[in-house]
């Protein structure tokens, strides 16, 4: 194995990506019941019992969804910082970039979480959010770019294109989530499951660069 700790790193990244596709699917079932809550809320506003109880139910699991996204997140993004750390022992550029990025991101992320909790300051979270996404964009590049530097390397040139394709579509999917950000119902259900495919297309690619640094 000519890149054991490139290796290594891959395998959290791969853990990572599998997380965040579990939130983007409990994301698309919180944006439905979402969509359930408000109606039922509109029934129960006619005096419905039945409304006033699937109105309740749907807003206790939208909750549950919440906080599993959250804890989720959290642990995901815990893997891909051991990850990048660990691969940038084996590719010091692009993952280290990553790598740095990725801590402002987390760091960031805290700050909207306590903003979003503030009255009347929802348009800063959002834009924060926004701005989040933008970053991420660069370490998503970052860590294309150090497995295509890898994969050139061991001569992988099918791997290197790939990346390429991964790229754009993860730009697309995060520019998506963007919009998702500042928009609800069946625009936000929409843009979870481009998210959520996004997120599929990307791990395939991974788990490809993890295959072949175990040669």
């Amino acid at each position: 194995m000519k890149f054991p700790n490139a290796y290594e790193g891959m395998k959290k990244l791969v853990a990572a990506e599998a997380l965040k596709i579990i939130s983007a699917g409990l994301a698309i079932i919180g944006a439905i019941l979402g969509l359930s809550a408000l109606a039922g809320a509109t029934v129960a506003a006619e005096g419905s019992e039945a409304g006033i109880v699937g109105a309740a139910a749907s807003g206790l699991g939208l909750v549950i969804c919440s906080f599993a996204i959250l804890v989720l997140g959290i642990i995901s993004e815990i893997f891909t910082l051991v990850g990048l750390k660990k691969a940038s022992n084996d590719e010091p550029r692009y993952f280290r970039s990553a790598f740095i990025m990725a801590i402002v991101i987390l760091i960031a992320s805290i700050v909207s979480g306590i903003i979003g909790v503030i009255p009347g300051a929802d348009f800063f979270a959002n834009l924060l959010k926004t701005l989040l996404n933008v970053a991420s964009i660069f370490v998503y590049v970052n860590t294309v770019m150090g497995i295509s530097r890898l994969a050139k390397e061991l001569g992988r040139q099918d791997v290197v294109s790939m990346g390429t394709t991964i790229l754009i579509i993860e730009v697309i999917q995060l520019l998506l989530s963007s919009i998702a950000t500042y928009t609800s119902g069946i625009l936000g259900v929409i843009a979870a499951i481009v998210s959520f495919a996004g997120y599929i297309v990307y791990l395939v690619y991974l788990n490809k660069g993890k295959k072949m640094l175990e040669s």
